[in-house]
């Protein structure tokens, strides 16, 4: 069975990408919804542990837990380095994303700077790799894809001039996410795919057959928590469910929403060392509205010097 998680992070900010994770993995037998931290106990935890155990949970927890980035980047890299990408020294920005994503980023003066500490987070040891990669062999459980996404500025404005609709600028980086797992399936491989729902939105089968045309799509519930949908897709049965918390009760959507945070926290560091550069005493921002317009009144006048325009810069909603 491949299950895929899908999460992001950024949704609200003024200022900064929209980012979206993704993890795929491979089980060889399964439940429906097998709980990984219960298969991985001892090696993966939902708290940091000092026995080395890799803490994977909702980002906003590992990231409030004292430990930086360092608390996201370390389990991060270890199952990145499991699935055969080395990050043992250094987890950059262009191991998380792919390259075009990068490159996009990297075409704003602020998305591509010479500051190490902008540019990727160093990594002393990865406590807990090995024991990992040999956890995962004993159960058969094999990391097929695990990276971030991140939609600049100025590319977030102009999809929503296209569409007019926030959450569909988000459900379009979903739905490309969602193809992208569905085509690591092996033919005849059962997929369950469980996104973290944002907004209010409750009813996905419009959305759902769109993705999957002509199959035939049944509507296992919709309620305030959970929308969940079954298809028969190119001779797969394929699950998708749009939860409430699904960080918290899905180790893929947890390492997604993990992969999300860490490439929103290094575009930002990215853009704050750009603006330092240029005028040492600013304060830093996270990007998010009030003191994203506090920013933008310290930088005005510096912003029309670079000739910076607001709406390369400034996220329209």
């Amino acid at each position: 069975m491949l299950l895929a998680g899908i999460d992001e992070a950024g949704y609200g900010p003024t200022l900064g990408p929209l980012c979206h994770g993704l993890c795929v993995l491979r089980l060889k037998e399964a439940p429906p919804e097998p709980d990984l931290w219960a298969l991985l106990a001892g090696v993966v935890s939902r708290h940091p542990a000092p026995d080395g155990q890799l803490c994977v949970d909702d980002s906003k927890k590992v990231y409030a837990s004292g430990d930086g980035l360092q608390g996201l980047a370390h389990p991060v890299a270890a199952f990145l380095n499991a699935a055969g990408h080395e990050a043992r020294a250094h987890l950059p920005l262009k191991t998380l994303l792919p390259a075009v994503e990068l490159a996009e980023l990297e075409s704003d003066p602020w998305g591509a700077n010479g500051h190490e500490s902008a540019n990727g987070i160093a990594l002393s040891e990865l406590p807990g790799a090995q024991r990992l990669v040999e956890a995962l062999t004993k159960h058969a459980l094999e990391v097929c894809e695990l990276r971030g996404g991140a939609l600049s500025a100025r590319k977030f404005n102009a999809h929503l001039n296209a569409c007019g609709n926030k959450a569909d600028v988000s459900w379009a980086r979903v739905e490309h996410l969602l193809r992208e797992a569905f085509a690591l399936a092996q033919p005849g491989e059962a997929v369950f795919a469980l996104v973290d729902r944002q907004g209010g939105r409750k009813f996905y089968a419009p959305k759902l057959h769109a993705l999957f045309g002509d199959a035939l799509l049944s509507v296992e519930c919709e309620t305030n928590l959970d929308s969940t949908y079954r298809v028969e897709f190119e001779g797969r049965k394929i699950r998708v469910a749009f939860r409430q918390k699904a960080e918290s009760a899905c180790l893929a959507v947890a390492l997604a929403s993990m992969c999300a945070k860490l490439v929103r926290e290094l575009s930002m560091a990215r853009l704050n060392a750009y603006f330092l550069a240029h005028e040492a005493k600013l304060k830093p921002t996270a990007g998010y509205p009030q003191d994203a317009l506090r920013f933008l009144k310290d930088t005005q006048t510096l912003r029309a010097k670079l000739k910076i325009a607001d709406p390369a810069f400034v996220r329209a909603k």
